[in-house]
């Protein structure tokens, strides 16, 4: 018997054998070949091999990106490449085969897909690295980005660009230039949309190339006025122009030119939307104008004297002479758009009358003074004057009317705040608002600010304090009740100054307090600014277009007291008057 050991050994040799044999039998009889199938096999294996460990971040051998072989590069690079690339691109938009400005693709609101293409460019699927040689011809070409669109972005280029590339038509029409008709013809227009925009960013396919050209369809808009409407009226025109016109003026004539006519001329819109010829009159006045200065007489002057409101005496001008307008208006009218009527027109003259100058001039004299203050009072101002000492002149112009007080009722508000002190029902520590009485009083005289005098005149009462003024002996002209806000007159408040520097309406520390208010607000352009002298106490007013200044003067030459209330001037006005003023008294 054999042995196991044995048994296994012949078995062995048997499969040897079968092999070998199978081996010899499949094979090529001759060595050669055998070396060359061996080496065949060797190569597919180390292929598959290569192919099987081929990196996944990096493209196949043979890819190209914009028609540039891109093999064996890493995946970011290529996208930096792609990014680069898109980042430079610009597109434009090709309308009827001309091409409009140019727009870089990230402004339409464009994103490059670089994850997306480098996935196309190394693609390379597990079961395809499993055939042998398929590295060689699995490959991949990139010749277009490939981009999406952020839709708010796309949208707001979109409507830009509508506008933009649409053009609006230009209607046909006529115009005049260097004497002659110019016809303007009619140039159709286009609309693109927004829509057919976004559409067409949508389907385009964006090449490497640096401008990518976008064709667009366009919607063609005619003009509203084509320029065969314009042939009557252009006719009409020419035919005007053409006509021989002479003006005699006088003993003067005028032959009218092509480009005078045509300055006169002018084409407008009728009714039913057709075009007419008119001649404008303010134009054709011009020429007019320029015949008088040849053909007519100039208007001499009259002056007229004035001295302290009356007429003392007049140099009477000599009248001149002009061309009649109305004389020539309508023949010339007639004549050039309708052929009515002959070229040869005789002119009207008419006298011109001469022009009249007002030389006013005030003495320095009490009836000077109020001559000077009548006249500015007929332009929107109220005056009262007193003088205290000197020659104790005083000139009243509109006094008693009652007029918007603005800030000086202040004034009468003091007087009541001094009067409750001397009651002992006020003091100056008591505290108002988020001061004292003391602080507030300041801030109403000097700041010239309404909290503190409006909470007064809460406390006291308006009707309180028109029955309190009325007391004192001041004018119905004054009103804390008056529907549209506090009233005073000129008079009034010349009055209340006048008994505040006699002592007689306020004397004492309570005067001095005041009067220190009256003399350093910061206010003082008006009454102050006019002035020569060097004390000045003054309240100023100023409400809606009321302007109002009302001072204690201490002149070197004697003190005053005046008031000028005005509506619609200003503090330089004030000071322009005040500075007169003291010219008429104070010579």
């Amino acid at each position: 018997m054999t042995t196991k050991r044995e048994c296994a050994t012949a078995g062995a040799k048997r499969i040897h054998q079968n092999v070998k044999e199978a081996y010899l039998k499949a094979m090529p009889k001759r060595k050669c070949r055998r070396i060359a199938v061996w080496a065949a096999f060797f190569v597919v294996v180390a292929v598959l091999s290569i192919q099987i460990l081929y990196p996944l971040d990096r493209t196949l051998p043979l890819t190209w990106m914009n028609q540039r072989w891109v093999g064996w590069q890493s995946e970011t690079d290529v996208a930096n490449q792609a990014t680069l690339t898109f980042q430079r691109s610009k597109i434009k938009f090709v309308i009827g085969g001309k091409a409009n400005n140019a727009y870089t693709l990230s402004e339409t609101g464009a994103e490059i897909q670089a994850e997306k293409m480098m996935r196309q460019l190394a693609d390379y699927p597990f079961w395809m690295r499993l055939i042998p040689f398929s590295i060689f011809w699995h490959w991949s070409k990139v010749d277009t980005l490939d981009v999406t669109f952020a839709s708010v972005a796309l949208e707001n280029f979109a409507q830009k660009t509508s506008s933009q590339l649409s053009r609006v038509p230009v209607n046909a029409g006529v115009a005049f230039k260097d004497g002659q008709v110019m016809a303007v013809n009619d140039v159709p227009g286009h609309i693109v949309s927004g829509q057919a925009i976004k559409s067409a960013l949508q389907a385009a396919k964006y090449s490497f190339a640096e401008v990518t050209e976008i064709r667009m369809d366009a919607k063609l808009q005619e003009a509203s006025k084509r320029s065969a409407a314009f042939a009557e009226v252009r006719n009409q025109a020419e035919l005007a122009l053409s006509r021989p016109l002479i003006i005699y003026a006088a003993d003067k004539s005028f032959t009218v030119g092509a480009a005078e006519k045509a300055s006169w001329l002018e084409f407008g819109e009728a009714a039913n939307g057709g075009t007419t010829l008119a001649i404008n009159n303010q134009k054709l006045q011009t020429s007019i104008d320029a015949w008088s200065k040849i053909a007519g007489r100039p208007a001499g002057q009259t002056n007229i004297n004035i001295e302290n409101g009356r007429e003392v005496s007049r140099t009477v001008g000599e009248k001149g002479s002009k061309v009649d307008a109305a004389s020539v208006a309508q023949p010339i009218a007639d004549y050039l758009l309708q052929g009515v009527g002959s070229g040869t027109i005789t002119a009207a003259m008419t006298d011109l009358e001469p022009s009249v100058i007002y030389n006013n001039r005030y003495t320095p004299t009490e009836d000077g003074l109020r001559a000077y203050v009548r006249e500015k009072a007929r332009y929107g101002a109220w005056f009262s004057i007193r003088q205290l000492g000197g020659n104790g002149w005083s000139a009243d112009a509109d006094a008693e009317e009652s007029v918007v007080s603005a800030s000086t009722y202040k004034l009468f508000v003091t007087k009541r705040l001094f009067d409750e002190m001397n009651k002992g029902t006020i003091g100056w520590n008591d505290p108002i608002l988020d001061t004292t009485v003391s602080g507030c009083f300041y801030r109403m005289t000097i700041a010239s600010t309404n909290p503190c005098a409006v909470a007064w005149l809460d406390k006291f009462g308006r009707q309180s304090m028109n029955d309190y003024v009325y007391r004192l002996g001041f004018s119905r002209a004054v009103t804390f009740t008056h529907a549209q806000a506090t009233h005073v007159s000129a008079g009034d408040l010349t009055k209340f100054m006048v008994g505040l520097e006699r002592g007689a309406l306020i004397s004492g520390a309570q005067r001095d307090r005041l009067l220190y208010s009256l003399s350093h607000h910061p206010y003082r352009y008006g009454i102050p600014a006019g002035s020569q002298a060097r004390e000045v106490y003054d309240k100023v007013g100023f409400l809606w277009n009321y302007v109002h200044d009302t001072a204690i003067v201490r002149h070197s030459r004697g003190t005053y007291v005046m008031t000028i209330m005005t509506q619609g001037k200003s503090y330089v006005a004030i000071a322009a008057m005040t500075r007169e003023i003291e010219r008429i008294m104070y010579p």
